[in-house]
């Protein structure tokens, strides 16, 4: 089923959800451009929601200021979405569950974020065309033309890679188009 931005939106089950990132404009049943008021109808479906004024985030582990943060879901499922000056939804990071036996998965074009190891997931990225960008000894990485953003900071006992750090991706980051164009031009040689 699509809605009216063309994004399809799919029946979830709470934690058996099936989710497809669909950068830029969000995931399955979660669209951003939205404003806060439609947003928080949008993310019910999930679970609770708090919204919170003045929220403090991490990205990529520097500490920015933003307007207004809101977190869904419940103990198996959790997002987090930012909103511009303007009111509206500009990111949605979707969190790795802590039960590695849960049911529910987080695609993109077919490749599951959440049980691939981040190694393998960014080399199949890259080879179907798409830069990605890497920070902090592969903690971090992005690639600026899908608008997706990958963390490998847990927050909890994970299963750990050859280099110490968790083996799979702990969060997915979907931006709004042009989110990491500051960023990239930074990052150019």
């Amino acid at each position: 089923m699509a809605g009216a931005s063309g994004v399809r939106l799919g029946r979830c089950r709470f934690w058996g959800v099936d989710i497809e990132l669909q950068p830029p404009a969000g995931f399955t049943g979660m669209v951003l451009g939205r404003s806060e008021e439609e947003t928080v109808r949008a993310a019910e479906r999930f679970g609770p929601v708090s919204v919170s004024r003045g929220a403090l985030v991490q990205v990529a582990g520097e500490p920015f200021l933003i307007p207004t943060k809101m977190v869904a879901g419940g103990p198996e499922f959790n997002f987090a979405l930012t909103f511009d000056e303007s009111g509206n939804a500009d990111t949605v990071e979707v969190w790795r569950p802590p039960d590695p036996g849960h049911d529910g998965t987080v695609t993109f074009e077919g490749l599951d974020v959440f049980r691939t190891p981040w190694s393998k997931l960014l080399a199949e990225l890259e080879s179907r065309g798409h830069r990605i960008v890497r920070e902090d000894g592969d903690l971090f990485a992005y690639a600026p033309d899908l608008t997706l953003g990958f963390s490998r900071d847990a927050a909890h006992e994970v299963p750990e890679d050859a280099d110490g750090l968790p083996l799979y991706f702990e969060s997915v980051l979907v931006a709004a188009a042009g989110y990491y164009d500051e960023a990239d031009e930074t990052s150019e040689p």
